[in-house]
């Protein structure tokens, strides 16, 4: 089993749990542009993470 996280893998379980319609061509960009902000966020350190949970909070962002 499998237990690394992949930027592409949790891209596709997020796309796969959103209910809105989308073309192919939509579910594409999307899945591309979720794709580099996992893996942005997985090349954070745990410092720098907590601070982007943070200013994600103080956004109102949950």
């Amino acid at each position: 089993m499998e237990t690394e996280l992949d930027p592409t893998q949790l891209a596709i379980e997020y796309l796969r749990r959103d209910r809105s319609a989308m073309t192919p061509a939509e579910y594409l960009k999307k899945l591309k542009r979720l794709r580099l902000e996992f893996a942005d966020l997985l090349a954070l350190s745990h410092t720098e993470l907590k601070e982007e949970i943070y200013f994600a909070w103080r956004l109102g962002i949950h």
